[in-house]
């Protein structure tokens, strides 16, 4: 895939992974807009900046808001005149807030992946794109000390790969991927033993915590604009110590077919 002349959306896109996605997407030759409820003018003046000739659109929005989701992508299909690439990466890490963390982290990806749709798909007008899904290695392989958070990596996952289904990609022309990064230094998790819903485990979380192979945002964004060159629909991807290893998920229920 070539970026330059492509409109891209990030969500999450004012901090961590999702800022240093927009970088890559912008150096790339990108025009790209921003979905976040955060503010980070700093950061923001310096992409405009560094930018000059490209559209840098901010809009500031919770994605757990369905029909605000509904009305920022709305507004940017008019600025952009259409959508090609959506990287959604807004999420939390807060167990013991449970229904917000569900909102955000599961409940986001599906109304920015769903309120794109409308203006990617060929079957609308649009000209088709890809839609890469952040989930986690916790989404693939259970981590006792952050359940919920892990839960809703878990759902984004199969909500993604159900997407990625052969016949809805000849109608609408969009492909759908998913990327699960192993550890990586953000301020998500600032704070990260306070947030857990068995403080007992705060030593062993700790411990586990030291001997996680840590990754930066910057490393996992190159990773991502990696996966956007590959273009293949429904594929799942661990980001591993700086580096893009694809997973073969094989089907565990076997009368599926013969049903359908």
């Amino acid at each position: 895939m070539s970026f330059r002349g492509k409109n891209a959306v990030v969500t999450g896109g004012a901090g961590g992974i999702g800022l240093q996605v927009s970088k890559q997407l912008l150096t790339a030759g990108a025009a790209v807009a921003i979905i976040d409820i955060q503010d980070n003018l700093e950061e923001f003046v310096k992409l405009r900046a560094a930018h000059p000739t490209q559209s840098v659109m901010i809009v500031k929005m919770d994605v757990a808001n369905k029909k605000g989701v509904e009305a920022t992508y709305e507004e940017i299909a008019k600025t952009f005149g259409s959508i090609d690439i959506v990287v959604n990466v807004a999420g939390i890490f807060n167990d013991k807030d449970v229904q917000r963390t569900l909102l955000v982290n599961l409940g986001g990806i599906i109304n920015s992946t769903l309120s794109a749709l409308p203006y990617m798909s060929k079957d609308n007008g649009g000209k088709g794109g890809i839609v890469i899904n952040m989930s986690s290695v916790v989404g693939l392989d259970p981590m006792f000390i952050i359940p919920v958070y892990g839960a809703t990596k878990a759902g984004i996952l199969n909500f993604t790969r159900c997407l990625a289904n052969d016949k809805y990609y000849a109608r609408s022309g969009i492909k759908f991927v998913t990327v699960c990064p192993g550890a990586t230094m953000t301020d998500m998790f600032t704070n990260f033993t306070e947030k857990i819903i068995f403080p007992e485990t705060s030593d062993e979380t700790y411990r586990i915590l030291d001997r996680l192979n840590k990754q930066s945002a910057a490393d996992v964004s190159r990773c991502i604009l990696s996966v956007l060159e590959k273009d293949k629909n429904g594929a799942v991807y661990v980001i591993e110590g700086k580096r893009v290893f694809p997973m073969e998920l094989k089907p565990q229920w076997t009368g599926k077919e013969q049903a359908l």
